[in-house]
């Protein structure tokens, strides 16, 4: 397997390796020839390998990274493990696919990463407005980044959710904010991405320290979330 991996970055040039990624069938190789092979990595990517024991020795053989992508299936009872949410990752992805995303509030809000990215969360907006209070108060301290997802809503249930919910109104529901209008363009530089990621519009809210973070909610496709927090090295100027 050496012998093949130094023949091919040969071949292609290229010297490093930039993540790992497992999925169906991973599970019958040795991790530890996996490991010894590839060396260390700063991205795990872990689909469906179809093994819990599997991924465990993954996280045992592979730790520390910086970035990881997971999906709740891929640990039993589809419950990500506390160590892992705890965990200080520069980008944790969650979900992929078809798959749905369930999580508590009590889980979202013991993650310690700057990057968040999440697919299909089941979260009522009710929940969102109490993990908004709860950051203001000092929790997710090195949350740079939440983007939510809902890639699989077609237009008829996205209509339908309007109507059932006013989502705005229910996540800002006993909020002090400040509504920015969509003619209105901020630069943000996301932690450990190449991009941009140019708002705008949304509405600002603050810590109690000051500190000053956006939340938008877009549907010009699918459903997407974001909450972007504006520390010093986030700002770009415009």
């Amino acid at each position: 397997m050496q012998y093949w991996l130094k023949h091919l970055q040969e071949i292609f040039n290229c010297r490093k390796i930039d993540f790992a990624q497992f999925f169906i069938g991973s599970s019958q190789f040795d991790i530890d020839d996996i490991k010894k092979v590839f060396g260390n990595t700063n991205e795990v990517k872990i689909g469906n390998t179809g093994c819990y024991v599997f991924n465990q020795m993954i996280f045992e053989k592979f730790f520390p990274i910086e970035k990881l992508q997971i999906h709740t299936s891929d640990f039993p009872d589809s419950r990500i493990p506390k160590k892992i949410l705890m965990q200080n990752f520069a980008d944790l992805h969650i979900g992929e696919g078809l798959e749905a995303t369930s999580m508590t509030l009590d889980e979202l809000l013991i993650i310690n990463s700057k990057v968040i990215q999440i697919k299909d969360l089941q979260m009522p907006a009710k929940q969102f407005n109490k993990f908004i209070k709860l950051w203001q108060n000092g929790s997710n301290p090195h949350l740079e980044y939440l983007t939510i997802t809902y890639p699989y809503l077609n237009h008829w249930q996205i209509r339908r959710a309007a109507v059932e919910e006013d989502d705005f109104k229910a996540i800002t529901k006993g909020i002090e904010h400040c509504v920015i209008s969509r003619d209105t363009y901020r630069n943000f530089k996301v932690a450990g991405l190449s991009h941009l990621d140019r708002m705008n519009g949304g509405i600002d809210i603050f810590r109690k320290d000051g500190v000053k973070a956006t939340i938008e909610l877009n549907y010009y496709h699918f459903p997407v979330w974001k909450m972007l927090v504006w520390f010093d090295h986030c700002v770009v100027e415009t």
